[in-house]
């Protein structure tokens, strides 16, 4: 397969907790299908989330069931994650970035670059990036929402 075009999707969105918590819900891959709508399955491969440990995860998106193995590269609990694919239809490599508020709460800013080859066929790469980020803004409101009413109670 020749290297393609690259899309890089960004989005940052806050979450009513801090740093650290935030990575525990957001950075363990286990935690996944809990807070991504598009995420049907995850499976730990070698224990607990670390750099060099490897997970499966199973996506439903676009009307594809997209299947995975991903190496985590970089977890600082609070602070960063990023990950990468080893194996699936297509490449990508995914960052998390934790900033704490003043008021204790948590900047999370997501990078998603991913290279989908035509495994989409012929859907614009524009749109892509736009499913993407629309998927994060959905997924990350909700999780919000959940987690600011759990503060309430």
């Amino acid at each position: 397969m020749t290297k393609t075009e690259q899309v890089k999707a960004e989005y940052a969105f806050g979450l009513p907790v801090p740093p650290k918590e935030a990575f525990a819900l957001i950075s363990d891959p286990a935690q996944d299908p809990v807070w991504q709508a598009a995420c049907v399955d995850v499976q730990l491969l070698d224990g607990e989330p670390r750099p060099g440990a490897r997970y499966e995860i199973t996506f439903q998106l676009i009307g594809k069931r997209m299947q995975f193995t991903v190496e985590i590269d970089e977890f600082e609990p609070g602070l960063r994650s990023r990950f990468h694919t080893l194996d699936g239809p297509f490449h990508y490599v995914g960052t998390y970035v934790y900033a704490e508020n003043e008021d204790g709460t948590t900047t999370v800013h997501w990078t998603f670059e991913v290279e989908p080859g035509d495994y989409f066929g012929i859907m614009p790469k524009s749109l892509l990036r736009k499913v993407l980020v629309n998927s994060v803004k959905k997924d990350s409101g909700k999780l919000a929402a959940q987690l600011g009413q759990g503060a309430r109670h």
